[in-house]
């Protein structure tokens, strides 16, 4: 009798503190303060439920005063908040996060890396990284901003200027949008695919290219969208696309005007749209290209060599504005249709010198988009 007064004693005690560790948490949540959104950072690891985290380097009361400590700290989910000043430090992101700079003109990741190294690193899909100016001293020809590996990667409201190459992309369905470009020696933004690793549906969308060498290069890189941007100034080419496969890419609503060679180039790319762009003050060269159609544009001049084209709507264009080598053309206008099979030589002395430069600059290319692929930038 005894052992069973004790047992219902302790169950009634055990009721009693359930009880009142309920009525305190009910009251805690009754009271959840206003301003619970700053807290540092509020896990589940179950759902990859975190609030924000603060990085300042600046100030003691931040939770980190490095990015990538705060990335080591965090969990996969999580939103890092990098309050403005000069960080010169390597980042690696390796986890799904957002990574949000206080104000791209005052929120500074600018290392010096290594020989042809990287400021950031995106090996984590899902990532998003927004509001920072990115930059690099690093030694090397292709010393880069951002290397992306990782698919799904979301860039915008960036700047991203003087390193030799601004964006390096070897992965599919990425965005960049509503950033700027400038002083990059070699490319603002590079997709650099090959014969065994697909770069493909990508989407840049309103950025500005100018002061580059190319503004965005394509290799072994199809299906992406470039759509709404500014390309302009470039000591080489707005759009390049170089090496092989650059396949059924879509330039639309973009403007290329004053870029030193070329607006656009096309090397071995098939069945690629431009459409509804301003080209001016450039020429649209394609060399060893099939199948590309232009329509709605506004355009000066294209050159053919062992080409392929159809030029529909473009208006005011007309046949005396093409160049053509061992080429087929069409042009559809409202105005006027004429269709031509270029097969004949070019006995003028310059344009024999100006295909062989061609033929030199494609071979140069491939050299170029290999060495890149070997090098893993």
């Amino acid at each position: 009798m005894k052992r069973r007064k004790l047992i219902s004693v302790i169950l009634l005690l055990s009721i009693f503190i359930v009880s009142t560790i309920n009525v305190h948490a009910e009251a805690k949540l009754e009271h959840k303060p206003e301003d619970i959104e700053e807290l540092s950072i509020i896990k589940d690891e179950d759902h990859d439920s975190y609030d924000k985290i603060i990085v300042d380097k600046n100030s003691d009361d931040a939770d980190y005063k490095s990015i990538q400590e705060a990335i080591y700290g965090t969990s996969s989910g999580s939103t890092i908040y990098v309050k403005e000043g000069s960080y010169s430090e390597i980042i690696h992101i390796y986890k799904k996060i957002n990574l949000i700079g206080e104000n791209k003109e005052k929120t500074f990741i600018n290392p010096e890396s290594k020989k042809n190294s990287y400021a950031v690193k995106i090996t984590a899909a899902g990532v998003k990284l927004s509001g920072f100016s990115i930059s690099n001293d690093g030694p090397g020809l292709y010393t880069t901003g951002v290397k992306i590996t990782a698919s799904q990667t979301t860039i915008e409201d960036c700047n991203v200027f003087d390193t030799p190459v601004g964006i390096a992309i070897w992965s599919s369905y990425n965005t960049i949008s509503n950033s700027t470009f400038w002083g990059c020696e070699d490319e603002g933004i590079v997709f650099l695919g090959s014969s065994t690793s697909e770069c493909n549906n990508n989407l840049v969308t309103n950025c500005e290219f100018y002061n580059n060498c190319d503004g965005i290069e394509l290799q072994y890189s199809s299906n992406n969208v470039i759509s709404y941007c500014e390309f302009y100034d470039n000591t080489h080419a707005g759009i390049d696309a170089i090496g092989s496969f650059n396949n059924n890419n879509v330039i639309s609503n973009c403007d290329l005007y004053d870029n030193e060679v070329f607006g656009i180039y096309f090397s071995r790319s098939s069945e690629n749209q431009i459409t509804q762009c301003m080209i001016s003050n450039n020429q649209i060269m394609m060399s060893s290209s099939k199948d590309n159609t232009i329509d709605n544009c506004e355009l000066e001049s294209i050159y053919l060599r062992d080409a392929t084209l159809n030029i529909k709507d473009c208006e005011n264009f007309e046949q005396s504005k093409i160049k053509a080598v061992n080429s087929v053309y069409e042009i559809d206008n409202e105005e006027n249709a004429y269709a031509a099979t270029i097969s004949e030589k070019v006995e003028n002395a310059k344009e024999i010198y100006y295909n062989k430069f061609v033929s030199i600059f494609s071979f140069l290319n491939v050299i170029k988009s290999r060495i890149k692929n070997y090098l893993g930038m």
